[in-house]
């Protein structure tokens, strides 16, 4: 049986090669690089460099800087990584959920939190006679819901960033700019956002945010329920279990 170290049979990929050596250059540099420098430390010619580099960039593995024309690795690289580092992370939230739905009555869903989206990864339904049977969207924007309303807390976006990603977005319910850009602020204060029906009719939606290590929102528990069964202190004190366990798992 090969091992692992056994190297695959076939042509390797130049432009895939060229790319991984680009990537390579600029993690062992100093400081950023500009086309030709990463060029020559990559062993490639420049006119390639120029186009693997913009290449990378638009897919946000590198990033570009207009004013010194130089490149450096960019946020896409993390958000690859984080597959590598977390599969132990997400099984010990998973084992959370059932606890959570029995503790709080409500359908509970674990989010992974990845680049520019959240990713339903699995879902706890309380043991109830009347149970919320919801259909959750499997992949949303990453500020969209309570759970973009943790996540952005966690990112600590701006009013001008939050104005910029709240023209992305689409909802339900009516919801201003100027209350979202105050919801998330009470999520960044309390440690958990909630959506009150603007994301699903009649429906609403606690959610905290779990970090790594740099302070970046990874994963994300939320908790959903009928509006109509779910007052002010009911969401309080659901949310302050949410981000009870947020805080423990995260790691920043």
């Amino acid at each position: 049986m090969p091992s692992s170290q056994t190297k695959p049979k076939g042509k390797p990929v130049g432009a895939v090669l060229q790319a991984v050596r680009l990537l390579r250059a600029l993690s062992d540099a100093d400081a950023p690089m500009g086309v030709s420098a990463a060029a020559r430390a990559a062993n490639i010619n420049t006119s390639t460099a120029f186009n693997v580099l913009r290449t990378l960039t638009a897919e946000t593995l590198t990033v570009f800087d207009e004013t010194t024309k130089t490149y450096s690795l960019g946020q896409g690289l993390l958000d690859l990584s984080r597959t590598l580092r977390q599969p132990a992370l997400a099984d010990r939230l998973r084992a959370e959920l059932p606890e959570l739905a029995a503790q709080t009555g409500r359908l509970i869903a674990l989010w992974e939190i990845t680049g520019t989206r959240v990713i339903l990864i699995d879902r706890a339904q309380s043991d109830r006679p009347v149970r919320l049977d919801l259909d959750l969207t499997q992949r949303m924007p990453r500020y969209l819901g309570a759970i973009g309303r943790a996540a952005a807390a966690a990112d600590k976006l701006g009013k001008a960033a939050l104005k910029r990603e709240f023209g992305k977005l689409r909802w339900a319910g009516d919801l201003t700019l100027e209350d979202y850009i105050q919801s998330v602020a009470s999520a960044r204060e309390l440690g958990y956002g909630v959506d009150r029906t603007a994301l699903y009719e009649g429906i609403v939606a606690i959610a905290s945010a779990v970090t790594d290590a740099d302070g970046q929102p990874v994963f994300g528990l939320s908790a959903i329920e009928f509006a109509e069964r779910m007052s002010d202190e009911d969401i309080a004190l659901t949310g302050e279990l949410l981000a009870d366990v947020a805080r423990r798992y995260s790691m920043s």
